[in-house]
């Protein structure tokens, strides 16, 4: 069903502004040009799987393209580009355009994420493109993220990408292309986000990030926004040593400091610092070589995706994840 803007927004990081809101861009020049150009041309490719690691800005581009294709004007120097104050703009951050279709993941009967995108949300991407523009140009669908597609919702898409409507245009934002079913790819035109320089990231931050959120974002300028809207800022010292701290056994410390430092509800702060203790145990995976290390990873994931959906207790969470981590670390020792 077409989304609704709702008090959880289940793409959209803590704090930060939703993609569709936010209308600084930086970076990703040719990606954005690739697109302006096949808007502007002849013959525009039904489909767009914009690919990358989280947080380099796919979601952004996806509603940058939405606005140009919906009828905002250019405004700016960038071809996508339009301004704030623009009727469709404002259409679009409101989720009021009718030729806008967004699919992501929806909410349970407790109020609380889904792990991923039900079948029955997918099928209404069809009854969407099975109508006519409401205002007479092109109908455009987002999905954020096609990795969250569970096996039958990614199968009740094909059938759009299969037989595109005319005057239809269909953005997948994808964190992982390979784990995409290959019959979603093989119809879809790939347009791969790479990671930024640091300048450009604290351009992102409109030039006055804290560099230890810079450094952290490791390129992607949205999740230098995310960790700035979580108040990270304040906890620069612990961040700054936090992976050497976590390959030293010292979690506790670390990932408790962060939990009471973030800003936000109990389990956005814990979203938060189980997601750099992922981004913590890859590294350390990838320096020490110990299988300990992806195995906390994975356990990290599960547990992300188990306290997002159930009413668990977040401190409970954190202590689990604690332990974890500390475990991963005792073993790589040894």
């Amino acid at each position: 069903m077409k989304a609704e803007k709702t008090a959880v927004e289940t793409d959209r990081e803590p704090g930060a502004p939703h993609p569709r809101e936010t209308f600084r861009f930086v970076g990703h020049d040719t990606q954005e040009t690739a697109l302006a150009e096949a808007l502007g041309g002849t013959r525009m490719h039904h489909a767009w799987l914009i690919a990358g690691t989280k947080g380099l800005g796919k979601a952004t581009l996806a509603y940058r393209f939405a606005r140009r294709a919906l009828g905002a004007a250019q405004h700016g120097l960038r071809p996508l580009d339009v301004a704030e104050d623009d009727p469709v703009a404002r259409q679009i951050s409101a989720l009021s355009h009718p030729d806008l279709f967004i699919l992501r993941r929806g909410l349970n009967d407790r109020g609380k994420p889904r792990r991923e995108i039900a079948v029955d949300d997918a099928r209404a991407l069809g009854g969407f493109f099975s109508l006519a523009p409401a205002q007479g140009g092109m109908r455009v669908a987002i999905i954020d993220a096609v990795d969250d597609l569970n096996r039958n919702a990614a199968n009740a898409i094909l059938k759009t990408l299969e037989e595109p409507p005319a005057r239809s245009v269909l953005l997948l934002v994808c964190h992982a292309p390979g784990a995409v079913l290959a019959t979603i790819r093989s119809r879809c035109r790939r347009l791969a986000l790479r990671a930024l320089d640091e300048p450009q990231v604290r351009a992102a931050l409109g030039g006055a990030g804290d560099e230890a959120l810079v450094k952290l974002a490791k390129g992607r300028p949205g999740r230098a926004i995310a960790l700035q809207a979580q108040g990270l800022g304040a906890a620069a010292s612990v961040l700054n040593t936090a992976e050497d701290s976590v390959r030293r056994g010292e979690a506790r410390a670390v990932m408790t400091t962060l939990y009471e430092k973030m800003s936000g509800e109990p389990f956005e702060r814990l979203a938060g610092v189980l997601e750099l203790a992922g981004e913590w145990t890859r590294a350390a995976g990838a320096a020490d070589q110990n299988e300990a290390w992806a195995e906390a990873w994975s356990a990290l994931e599960a547990l992300r995706s188990e306290a997002e959906g159930l009413d668990m207790d977040p401190r409970h969470a954190l202590a689990r994840a604690v332990a974890l981590v500390e475990r991963a670390a005792g073993a790589a020792r040894r």
